[in-house]
This record gives C-alpha cells, sequence and structure tokens, in this order.
C-alpha cells in the first residue's frame, strides 16, 4: 500500500544532491530552481460556490432514482410515529420494521441496477437528533430519496460526535449542552446509533471529518497554541477576522454559520496535531462505520484575498514545527542559513550571497562561481528556496493526511478525502492558496471533488469529474460531490438532474456521485432540529 510519510522534500529535488562542502554555485542553483517545478500539476480553474447559507424557501421531490412512492413514504411516517408514541404497541414497531426491510430490499435491488450504483448525501446531525423518532427520520427520508450512502460530520466546527462520557480528545462533544441541560444521557452515543440505523436501512454511512482545520474551539485549549499553523507575520487563520469571540467560544462555533475565515487551521507538521486527531479517528472508528472521508486537507485561503500565492510570507510554514522540519531537511548549512533569512525577509539579496559566503567558508567554498554576479546568484537562490518552501508546504498537507489515516488504511477501513479540483493549482510561479496536491494523494484513498462549477447545463461540472479522472489511478475511486436540490436550480447551481446528465453523458464510467447537502433537500427537517423542535411526531 502506498504511503507518504516520511518523503523526501521535493519529488524533483533530492537534498542530498546539495553538496555539503561546496555550497550551492550559480549553475547548481539555476538547476534546482527549474527542477523542482516538475511534480506540480497545473489544472484549470472553475468558479466554486457552496459556502453555508440561507436555505431553500421551498422543497421540491424532483426525479430522483430508486425513490420511495408517495403512498409509501406516508405509511411508513405514520408506522415510525405509532413506534415512538410514550407508549407504543408491540406490533407498532414490528409493523415499521417491516416496512423498513422491504425499503432496504428495493434500495438494494434498484440501486445495483440503476445508474449510479452508489448515491450519497452529506449530513450534519444535532443534539435534537437523539430524541426518539428523529433520527430514524431523518434516515428514513434519505432513503425515501433513493440514496444509499450517507457521510456524517464526525468532526467538524470544534465539535466531535463522541459521547460525552466517552471522549478522549480535545474538542467538545456535540451533545454537551444537551448532557449539561438533563436532554441527552452522558453515555448516549449519536454515531454509533446513525451507523446502526443507517446499516439496518441499506445505507452505507461513512464519517465526514475535517482535517487540518481543528475549529475554534480546539484553540481555546491553552496547551495547544504551538500547534497553529502560522504565516510569515506570525498569524494564525483566524487572526484577522471580524466575528464576535463571545459569540464562538466554549465550541459555540457549532450553533453559527460559521465561515472559513473563523476555522482554525493547524500546522500538519506538528506531531501533537498529528496525535490529536488521530485519537479522535480511532475513537470514532470502534463505532464501526463503512468508511471515513477527510475535508480541509488544505491549509486556509489567504488574508489578501487573492486566489495565488507568490510570496513566502503567504505560506502557513511558520509553525514551530513545519519551520524546523523545512530547515532540517537542507543539509547544507550556509543553504540552511539562507532559507532562514529567506522565511524571515520573504527575498534574497545580493548581500545576503556575499555575506553568507564571507560569514561561513567552513561549510561552503561559495554560494557562487567566482566569476558569477552575486545579483543573478541571488535571483536564483531566491527561485531554488521559493520551490523549496511551496514544496515542502505541499508535502505537509500529504503527509498529514496520510499520517492521520494510517489507522483507517491498516485495518482495510476505506478512506477517502474532499478536495476542491483547482487545489492543485499552479500558474506562472504562484500556487493556489489551499495547496491542496490532491493528485499525489495515496492511490488507495478515495477521491470526492467538490465539483462545485457553474454553468446552466451542468457541462462545466463533467468538466471538472474529466479533470479529476485524468489524474487519477484506475485503481482509485473517484465519486465527485454536487452542489444543489432535486427538481430546482439553487444558489445558480442546476438542478441534481441536470448536472448528473451531463456527468453520465461524458463519464459514463462514474458509478458513484454524492450531493451536498441534506440541509438543502430538506430545509424544514434541517431547521426544526437544528432549533431542537423536532420531535420524530
Amino acid at each position: 500500500m502506498q504511503q507518504f510519510v516520511n518523503r523526501p522534500i521535493n519529488q524533483g529535488i533530492n537534498p542530498q544532491r546539495i553538496n555539503r562542502k561546496n555550497g550551492i554555485k550559480a549553475a547548481n542553483l539555476l538547476f534546482l530552481a527549474c527542477s523542482s517545478f516538475l511534480f506540480l500539476s497545473q489544472i484549470s480553474n472553475q468558479p466554486q460556490n457552496a459556502l453555508a447559507g440561507a436555505l431553500p424557501e421551498t422543497t421540491l421531490w424532483g426525479k430522483p432514482t430508486c425513490d420511495v412512492n408517495k403512498a409509501e413514504i406516508s405509511r411508513k411516517n405514520e408506522l415510525r410515529k405509532a413506534a415512538f408514541t410514550t407508549n407504543p404497541k408491540p406490533k407498532s414497531k414490528q409493523d415499521y420494521g417491516v416496512i423498513l426491510a422491504k425499503h432496504k430490499t428495493q434500495l438494494e435491488q434498484c440501486r445495483d441496477r440503476t445508474w449510479p450504483k452508489t448515491e450519497a448525501v452529506w449530513i450534519r446531525l444535532y443534539p435534537n437528533d437523539a430524541k426518539p423518532g428523529v433520527l430514524e427520520d431523518v434516515l428514513d427520508r434519505v432513503v425515501n430519496r433513493g440514496y444509499n450512502q450517507i457521510f456524517v460530520e464526525v468532526l467538524y466546527d470544534g465539535r466531535v460526535l463522541l459521547p460525552v462520557a466517552d471522549n478522549p480528545t480535545p474538542w467538545r462533544s456535540v451533545l454537551e449542552e444537551a448532557v449539561k441541560a438533563g436532554e441527552v444521557k452522558p453515555d448516549y452515543d449519536l454515531w454509533a446509533e446513525t451507523v446502526r440505523l443507517g446499516k439496518e436501512r441499506g445505507l452505507k454511512v461513512y464519517g465526514w471529518s475535517f482535517a487540518m482545520n481543528f475549529g475554534y474551539g480546539y484553540g481555546e485549549n491553552r496547551d495547544r497554541t504551538a500547534v497553529f499553523a502560522l504565516n510569515g507575520n506570525g498569524e494564525n487563520s483566524i487572526a484577522r477576522t471580524q466575528f464576535d469571540p463571545i459569540q464562538f467560544a466554549k465550541g459555540r462555533a457549532f450553533y453559527e454559520d460559521a465561515y472559513e475565515r473563523d476555522h482554525l487551521f493547524v500546522d500538519p507538521y506538528n506531531a501533537q496535531a498529528r496525535a490529536d486527531l488521530t485519537t479522535a479517528i480511532k475513537a470514532l472508528n470502534k463505532r464501526q462505520p463503512d468508511g471515513m472521508v477527510f475535508d480541509y486537507v488544505r491549509y486556509p485561503a489567504n488574508f489578501a484575498g487573492t486566489s495565488l500565492v507568490n510570496n513566502v510570507k503567504q505560506l502557513w510554514i511558520y509553525g514551530e514545527a513545519s519551520r524546523k522540519t523545512l530547515l532540517n531537511r537542507i543539509p547544507n548549512p550556509a543553504i540552511r542559513k539562507l532559507m532562514a533569512l529567506f522565511l524571515e525577509t520573504g527575498t534574497v539579496t545580493a548581500n545576503d550571497i556575499i555575506n553568507i559566503e564571507n560569514g561561513d567558508k567552513n561549510s561552503a567554498q561559495s554560494l557562487r562561481d567566482k566569476t558569477s554576479d552575486p545579483v543573478r546568484a541571488a535571483e536564483l537562490a531566491q527561485r531554488m528556496l521559493w520551490q523549496l518552501a511551496t514544496s515542502h508546504a505541499y508535502n505537509g498537507v500529504i503527509d498529514f493526511v496520510a499520517s492521520v489515516a494510517l489507522p483507517l488504511s491498516q485495518n482495510r477501513v476505506p478512506v477517502g478525502a474532499v478536495f476542491f479540483p483547482n487545489g492543485n493549482r499552479a500558474e506562472a510561479g504562484g500556487f493556489d492558496m489551499r495547496m491542496q496536491a490532491w493528485d499525489r494523494f495515496p492511490i488507495y484513498m478515495e477521491r470526492h471533488p467538490m465539483t462545485y462549477a457553474i454553468c446552466a447545463d451542468g457541462t462545466c461540472v463533467a468538466d471538472q469529474v474529466s479533470q479529476v479522472l485524468r489524474q487519477s489511478s484506475p485503481q482509485t475511486l473517484v465519486c465527485p460531490i454536487l452542489a444543489g436540490a432535486w427538481g430546482q436550480s439553487f444558489r445558480e447551481h442546476p438542478s441534481f438532474e441536470v448536472q448528473m446528465q451531463a456527468i453520465r453523458q461524458k463519464e459514463a464510467k462514474i458509478n458513484c456521485v454524492s450531493h451536498f447537502v441534506y440541509a438543502w433537500m430538506e430545509p424544514e427537517s434541517d431547521r426544526l432540529r437544528k432549533a431542537g423542535l423536532a420531535t420524530g411526531q
């Protein structure tokens, strides 16, 4: 099984080739600067727009495949209500179980003969789902629309979907306030219940975990401040946000429509960060889901708001662990000093070349040929150092996700990554701010691209799917994520029907599609549950 842990800093640059005795001559600088471009992929950029926001005003059924007919939906709903009354009759639960089994069989048979064979939906759960019949209602609605897989948020916005009484992680439980209010028992396991009830209905149940985005609540742990990702100005990813800290204190970000700028990203090279997330993933996997996918496998947006970064100080590699790892990977003392200076100032000058050369004659005879121009040498050095720094940033993301996914892959639990198709974009020496080198993720890792391009006929979405397929191994499952709703356009995204038809026409080999998000197709269900008002009756 392919692993990326402890890989060299750059596939095009071998640090051992940097001569320890002779330093770096101008010709070598040019070679290194050019060769480091080799591993980077340049891909097209497509507009994306699927952020949190208002829900649809109306709910349309549309034309899903493998859906349950209206009469059966109504009957199942009534049987569920009867089964979860205060004193249900034994036959009520029995009848409800019979219709669940019937719909499970129908779903399995239909999806086996209908494209796509796997159709999934992404969903967030709330403490309200612990009330009798509420979670059952949610999962019934999923099956009613013909879905046979769900991705359930299990670690997000500084919260973890583990019981209060069995939470070995530094994140607060989703159920913490409900337990304090006496609404839920401390040992109630909403995640385990979801896995059990989902499988009972014929659903594959995957966990959906944030990766490098640990959430604002995590940052309130005073012993974790060294874990944060930092840029060249010493700022973390929430340093310039405009939110009210009081509203997000003590993990309350979970209840707000927090935007990405409020999320706290960590240094992927930090051992504590890897250990904390690994602990959470192991605990979540004890509930035996069918798989796990990682989201936010990347760095945050930069503060300037530009789509590409072209200055080393814009990179999120200034955390103590990341900086130390980068410098330690450079065996030549003179080049190591030059990198430290480059990180500090963001540039390399002719005087820097001369000063380091003159001050470090024992470790490097010369950073340039005696006949070469120090100005030219500085230009070449800066180009080489920039490529080393960006390669280091990319590898941090790859190594991080491979590391935290290792306990899953070792136990043959399916694991995947969620990403933007253009997250690995490189143009004219600049790189997409997220530095999401998904094309270098392990082959065994499922790829779930957020194909959120916007066009009326869905062809741009199909183009993004094709783009991902071109850069993926035939051995790797590609399951595109579509944003929108059934039977209607929403937030400029065409209906699911339109998008799926475009994908099928262009890439018939795709046999797995997922839809973002349950709340957009069942807005009333989401509103009531989020407000704690759903009863299951």
